[in-house]
C-alpha cells in the first residue's frame, strides 16, 4: 500500500483549498440578481407570443376549415373576439385584423405591436406582422 507523510498531506491540501474557492458573496448576489432579472422578463415577454399564437391559431383555423372564404372582415373579428373573451386575452385591437382575398382565396392579416413595461421607465415592443392564408 502507498504511505504517504503528514507533510506532503498537510501541504497537498492547503494548496488544493487554496485553489479551489467557491463563490463570494458578491458573485452570489451578482447571480441571484441576473437570474431574476431573465425571469422577470421571461415573465412578462411570454404572455406577449402565447397571445398571438392564440390569435393566429384562430385565424389560420377559420382558414382551413374554409370558413373564412365566406365571411367579411368584421365576421373574422366577432370570431376572434369570442375567442379571446373566452381565453381572457385583453388590450388587443380587433381593428389590426385585415381580410382579403386574392383569386378567390381569403388571407388574413394581423399587424400589430404590443408594449409592456419591464422595470420603471424601461419597456419592451413586441412588433407582431402575421399573413395566413
Amino acid at each position: 500500500m502507498f504511505k504517504v507523510g503528514r507533510r506532503a498531506m498537510h501541504n497537498t491540501n492547503f494548496t488544493n483549498s487554496h485553489r479551489q474557492r467557491g463563490v463570494s458573496k458578491i458573485g452570489l448576489l451578482m447571480l441571484l440578481v441576473f437570474i431574476t432579472g431573465f425571469l422577470t422578463a421571461g415573465l412578462k415577454v411570454a404572455p406577449l407570443y402565447v397571445d398571438h399564437n392564440l390569435i393566429t391559431g384562430i385565424c389560420q383555423e377559420l382558414i382551413e376549415n374554409g370558413e373564412a372564404a365566406n365571411m367579411t372582415v368584421s365576421d373574422v373579428r366577432n370570431r376572434v373576439a369570442n375567442s379571446l373573451r373566452i381565453n381572457n386575452v385583453t388590450g388587443f385591437e380587433l381593428s389590426n385584423i385585415g381580410l382579403r382575398r386574392e383569386n378567390g382565396v381569403p388571407i388574413i392579416t394581423v399587424a400589430y405591436e404590443r408594449r409592456v413595461e419591464l422595470i420603471a421607465n424601461l419597456n419592451v415592443v413586441a412588433k407582431f406582422d402575421s399573413t395566413l392564408q
